[in-house]
């Protein structure tokens, strides 16, 4: 599994940031996200992220995901954001990100 540290993102209450994950929907690996802590500070939405219509990707290619996160209050939350398929409950994602989100 590849892991890696997105870093830290502040944030102001109210304001919102994006994250763009590379996508592997086509292979049936979807990206989601789990909050450790404080989960009623932030927000987060998902969306597939429509290609660019001016680069040409193959048939079959897949869209990247977005997550958007909006703050909500003060405090610190950690998001893991992973990428696996839905059916494979038991096993270790792909691919995994860490983000920690500080809202003043």
């Amino acid at each position: 599994m590849a892991s890696d540290i997105v870093g830290d993102i502040k944030l102001k209450t109210g304001e919102s940031t994006t994250i763009k994950l590379k996508g592997l929907a086509t292979s049936g690996y979807e990206w989601n996200y789990s909050i450790d802590n404080n989960k009623d500070c932030i927000k987060v939405s998902k969306e597939f992220m429509p290609p660019d219509k001016s680069i040409k990707k193959n048939i079959g290619a897949s869209s990247d995901e977005v997550f958007t996160i909006t703050a909500q209050k003060k405090g610190t939350a950690n998001i893991n954001f992973f990428q696996q398929r839905s059916w494979e409950k038991n096993i270790d994602p792909v691919h995994e990100k860490k983000v920690k989100i500080i809202i003043d």
